[in-house]
């Protein structure tokens, strides 16, 4: 049986080249020609800067993942976190109003700490001024630009902005993220009161926009769950809700990632550790709240 032959690439151009022609797979852990030492080569950047600027949906779209993957060679490999790599996301990737600067604000929410996303406020500010419908509004509740409050408070009493449900979710996310202390409020409340009924996928399902609004209180919010004894169905599996705590707060602290990691959790130290990063870095008290009884998950066999 014949096997498909690989591409090689030897410089940004080659990829550039395959992508144009329609390809999409390629060795992710080796990207020859792309890389000096563990670090980006500042010509290859320039090549595919070049090319964000100019090629069509499609090309951009694969040239975003070979970013992140660029990202991924130098460690730590969850965090997106390498200036080259962002930079190029933050200008050339969002220099068209397309599904692949979509892509770019998705990655850069989802797994750049706010203290990365920070250095490039103005960036932010500008994208949400230019095309608001386009810009993730919970990438510019992460970032917290100085200026955004005004423009997400304008949008905000816009009719359109309130129609439809997924808009109006964002800009509550954002508004909360950059001051609102009364939809704030309401998020925290709501998580408590799925906690007081029992509802444990309700509570972790909450997890979600207080990460997302990712304000000390909200941040602390989901922090104090770390005591709480609640035991979560995923229909396959039974997992104890601080599993779904250590998952929201990698949202922002990726770079926490060895911490958080869920997959490694085989005695009570492990969640103790995670509580004390709760009280050094957000001033979460414990109080007298007991600690539930040392739980991960279990398989459910299904009849």
């Amino acid at each position: 049986m014949q096997t498909a032959q690989q591409p090689v690439f030897k410089n940004a151009q080659d990829y550039i080249e395959f992508f144009r022609k329609g390809g999409e797979y390629y060795d992710t852990h080796q990207l020859p020609g792309l890389m000096i030492g563990t670090r980006p080569d500042p010509q290859a950047m320039k090549v595919l800067g070049e090319a964000l600027l100019t090629d069509d949906d499609d090309v951009r779209d694969r040239i975003i993942n070979l970013l992140r993957d660029i990202d991924r060679l130098n460690p730590p490999v969850y965090e997106l976190h390498t200036p080259e790599v962002i930079a190029l996301m933050v200008g050339p990737g969002f220099a068209k109003m397309d599904s692949a600067r979509g892509k770019a604000m998705d990655l850069l929410r989802q797994y750049a700490s706010p203290s990365t996303l920070s250095r490039y406020e103005e960036a932010f500010l500008k994208a949400l001024k230019e095309d608001p419908r386009g810009t993730d509004l919970r990438l510019i509740a992460k970032a917290k630009p100085k200026g955004a409050w005004e423009e997400v408070d304008r949008l905000s009493q816009l009719p359109e902005w309130n129609d439809r449900p997924d808009f109006r979710e964002e800009i509550r996310i954002a508004r909360a993220a950059l001051g609102d202390t009364k939809i704030e409020d309401e998020y925290i409340a709501d998580a408590k009161q799925k906690e007081d009924a029992g509802d444990a996928e309700g509570l972790a399902e909450s997890f979600d926009p207080l990460v997302q609004i990712g304000t000390r209180r909200t941040l602390q919010a989901v922090c104090l769950r770390m005591r709480s004894p609640l035991i979560v169905n995923r229909k396959s599996h039974l997992e104890s809700i601080r599993l779904a705590v250590m998952r929201a707060l990698r949202y922002t602290f990726p770079e926490e990632l060895e911490m958080l990691d869920t997959g490694r959790i085989y005695e009570e130290k492990v969640y103790i550790r995670v509580e004390q990063f709760c009280t050094e870095r957000l001033g979460v008290s414990y109080g007298g709240m007991p600690r539930p009884e040392f739980f991960t998950m279990e398989q459910v066999i299904l009849r």
